[in-house]
């Protein structure tokens, strides 16, 4: 599909290319195949009245020549007795016999116009009326043909030349343009898979342990609890799973900006206050040490429950990941009209390869452990994009000597 897409790409943008070429090219090539044909015409005028130049070739007295008079095209001027026979012959450049001289002239009465061209000859002619008799002006072609035809292979050769040149261009520009595009579908595609595969499990689940219902049908339902609280389990799990998917879902087209736009003032230090006092108790199961500085009267503009739940996700990932009898360290502060929250947990620590990875949908960085602990590697893509539609920004460095910190910066509220 990326490969039909752009070529379609290409196609289009070469028709456009190709329809400006011909366009412009054609101008220049209209344009100067009549400046050829104005300078014959030009050196006929002169050879018909070698006392008068044509504009703008006239002199004026005290003033230089405006300027170069046209190129020296052989020309010949037949002055005509009042018989139309042949009076004289005045050649430049050219030798011209009496006999073609009267040939040319029967030429010129047959066609019965001022002017024009003998095409059997490649010359162009003038008739005028003169004090001297009528005279009919001709002049050479070759000069303007020639330089229309060498014009003309200039003008294709630098067509096929652009041609090519834009070709490359689109085909670079087209690689360019549908590499997001590219990206997105890949990321779509995957998301699926991994969708699929999340969901696989607990529907498997779900269906064993139907079968084993189903199997004992005489048993009663304090019988069979154990099968029950597994499907319930997984039942929420699956429910959990597919909210969490429906959030991404409406944030790529777009539908939670509302919900943020129409938002209100947040005291998020009284927000994250209240959800480091919830996972108190949980870092305390898991054997491990929490405490926080939360400056006071930070004020946000935003959807407080989508802040709750970015808070969340930081804490719940902080408390699993920590090492036992590890440390959570939670500072939030204004800094340059800034709420910058970091959320700090020792334990092992995270590759950069993994970090460049670590907001990315289903991506885990240890996927035995948080199956185990009931993630499915969206919670830190989904806070991102709580984020990202607050104007905020979320980063992560892990290194030995301070551990893991997620830093999440939002604007104040003005």
């Amino acid at each position: 599909m990326i490969k039909k897409l752009r070529w379609k790409f290409i196609i289009s943008n070469m028709f456009f290319v190709v329809s400006i070429l011909i366009t412009i090219l054609g101008l220049f090539f209209y344009s100067a195949s009549g400046r050829f044909v104005r300078q014959t015409n030009m050196a006929l005028a002169l050879a018909i009245d070698k006392d008068r130049l044509p504009p703008p070739f006239q002199l004026e007295p005290g003033n230089p020549r405006k300027k170069d008079p046209p190129p020296p095209i052989p020309t010949f001027v037949v002055t005509l007795n009042s018989d139309n026979t042949v009076k004289s012959v005045e050649e430049s450049n050219i030798t011209v016999t009496s006999e073609l001289a009267s040939s040319l002239v029967r030429l010129v009465d047959s066609k019965d116009q001022n002017k024009g061209v003998l095409s059997d000859y490649s010359l162009r002619y003038i008739k005028t009326n003169s004090p001297d008799g009528i005279k009919i002006g001709f002049a050479d072609q070759s000069y303007e043909l020639s330089n229309t035809r060498t014009f003309l292979i200039n003008c294709f050769l630098l067509f096929l030349v652009a041609l090519v040149l834009f070709f490359l261009l689109s085909l670079y520009l087209s690689r360019l343009a549908l590499k997001p595009v590219e990206k997105a579908w890949q990321q779509q595609n995957q998301f699926i898979a991994d969708a699929s595969h999340e969901l696989k499990t607990p529907l498997t689940v779900i269906l064993a342990n139907l079968d084993i219902l189903s199997s004992h049908e005489d048993r009663t339902i304090q019988d069979q609890s154990k099968w029950l609280n597994n499907t319930k389990e997984e039942a929420s799990r699956m429910k959990q799973l597919v909210e969490n998917l429906l959030f991404l879902a409406r944030s790529d087209a777009g539908v939670i900006n509302d919900v943020i736009h129409s938002n209100t003032l947040v005291d998020f230090s009284n927000l994250v206050l209240k959800s480091t006092l919830i996972f108190e108790s949980i870092a305390f199961e898991n054997k491990v040490a929490m405490a926080n500085e939360i400056e006071n009267d930070i004020i946000l503009n935003g959807c407080e429950s989508q802040l709750k739940q970015v808070v969340s996700i930081l804490l719940d990932n902080a408390c699993k990941y920590a090492e036992k009898n590890g440390t959570i360290f939670i500072e939030l502060k204004k800094s340059n009209h800034l709420a910058v929250l970091a959320v700090r947990n020792s334990g092992e620590v995270i590759s950069p390869i993994e970090q460049t990875h670590i907001f990315e949908r289903f991506y885990r960085t240890d996927k035995s452990r948080v199956r185990k602990e009931g993630g499915y590697g969206l919670g830190l893509s989904i806070a991102k994009t709580i984020i990202e539609h607050h104007k905020g920004k979320i980063s992560v460095v892990s290194d030995p000597s301070d551990g893991t910190i997620f830093t999440v910066s939002l604007p104040l509220h003005s």
